[in-house]
């Protein structure tokens, strides 16, 4: 009865000439590594906060004075296994956006984003950016302590603009002159409706391009996708599904053992306009870009040298246009990345740190030397061009 059925809709939808297609006749290069399964990673990251985050939207309520007590009482004491949700939330929140991070890396690595991917590149980092305002939006959401001066300090970040334009973002942003109904109401729409819809578009527009522009070499050298390569089932969807079988172990022993991590004793105190916590930071996802802001003793040009930052990791096809793919044959490359990765890594760990002159003239220094990865990556082209054509090439 049930093949019966499956002939019937296959017979409708053509589901079986399409699985053959674009999943066994669909060839990818044979030597990919583990850091490939990143992006199959957060997209499963991706369905899990979807999921948990339908089932949270049941009982929460966007209200100032009521949605403390539905994130802290009704969701995590009043109704079964609902704890469960927002604890997979919360952790895979933090996941997700790591995934994400180490996919963008791996990317630079493989000199992913350069003909003919530079699309697949622009549109995975508008995913990033529309990503980072979902985990802000929803931060504000528990009406906690963390969670309502963290958001104080965010909007208050674009007053660093001369003039009204500033202040007229600040406001904008808030609803008002301080954070009150009209911003949760606000920041509760973005981050369960229109947020994860341009998110879902973009994912789905950024696979579309993958398949499309094929999946890069680790070698840097494109293969006949006709001739070369494997199928891409069996050999990769069993390979990426042990790795995800992987990280989902991991990623349930942090939510069942390690919740303290991903949901803060501070912010179990309800949002208090008069009592300034102690301690204001950013999540770590923003630690980087929350260093280079308050490193430069002026404000607006820390605001402009953060934004460069994601403009310059937009402009990044442009900025590299060396012949060659892939660290592992570019040498000048390969030194620096790591350049690039120990600067990140160390504007991270200054933000959880105060800001004392010798954090500052540290996050200045490891600024500077971030900067100068995408600074030199128009010279490094330009040498490697030489090398090129030096070799025959055209």
């Amino acid at each position: 009865m049930f093949g019966r059925i499956g002939k019937w809709i296959d017979e409708r939808t053509h589901i079986s000439e399409l699985w053959q297609s674009q999943m066994v006749e669909y060839k990818v290069p044979k030597n990919l590594t583990f850091p490939y399964a990143f992006g199959v990673m957060a997209l499963v990251a991706f369905a899990i906060q979807i999921i948990s985050g339908i089932f949270l939207t049941m009982y929460y309520q966007p209200n100032v004075h009521a949605a403390f007590d539905s994130a802290n009482y009704t969701i995590m004491k009043e109704i079964p296994f609902m704890w469960l949700f927002r604890h997979v939330h919360a952790a895979g929140a933090n996941f997700f956006l790591a995934l994400v991070y180490l996919h963008m890396f791996t990317g630079i690595y493989y000199n992913a984003y350069k003909k003919p991917r530079e699309l697949t590149w622009i549109v995975g980092w508008f995913i990033f950016f529309i990503l980072l305002a979902t985990a802000l939006s929803g931060y504000l959401l528990p009406w906690g302590q963390l969670s309502y001066w963290g958001m104080v300090v965010t909007t208050e970040i674009p007053t660093a603009i001369p003039g009204a334009l500033g202040e007229t973002i600040s406001v904008w942003m808030k609803g008002g002159y301080e954070l009150g109904q009209i911003t949760l109401g606000r920041f509760f729409g973005l981050h369960i409706w229109l947020l994860p819809l341009i998110l879902l578009g973009l994912v789905g527009f950024h696979l579309y391009l993958v398949r499309a522009a094929g999946i890069s070499n680790p070698e840097g050298v494109e293969i006949d996708k006709k001739k070369e390569g494997v199928p891409f089932h069996p050999y990769m969807t069993l390979k990426e599904g042990a790795y995800v079988m992987g990280y989902l172990a991991v990623f349930f022993f942090f939510v069942f053992f390690y919740m303290h991590h991903f949901l803060p004793a501070d912010n179990f105190e309800p949002a208090n306009p008069f009592k300034t916590p102690p301690h204001i930071a950013p999540e770590w996802y923003l630690l980087a870009f929350y260093t280079i802001f308050r490193s430069i003793p002026q404000k607006f040009l820390g605001f402009i040298a953060f934004s460069l930052t994601l403009l310059l990791l937009l402009l990044l096809p442009f900025l590299d246009f060396s012949p060659f793919k892939s660290a592992r044959k570019r040498p000048l490359f390969f030194v620096m990345y790591i350049v690039l990765v120990i600067s990140a890594m160390a504007l991270t760990i200054l933000g959880t740190m105060p800001p004392t002159p010798t954090n500052a003239m540290l996050g200045l220094t490891f600024t500077a030397t971030l900067f100068a990865f995408f600074i030199s990556l128009p010279v490094i082209s330009v040498i490697e061009w030489g090398w090129y054509k030096a070799r025959g090439g055209k």
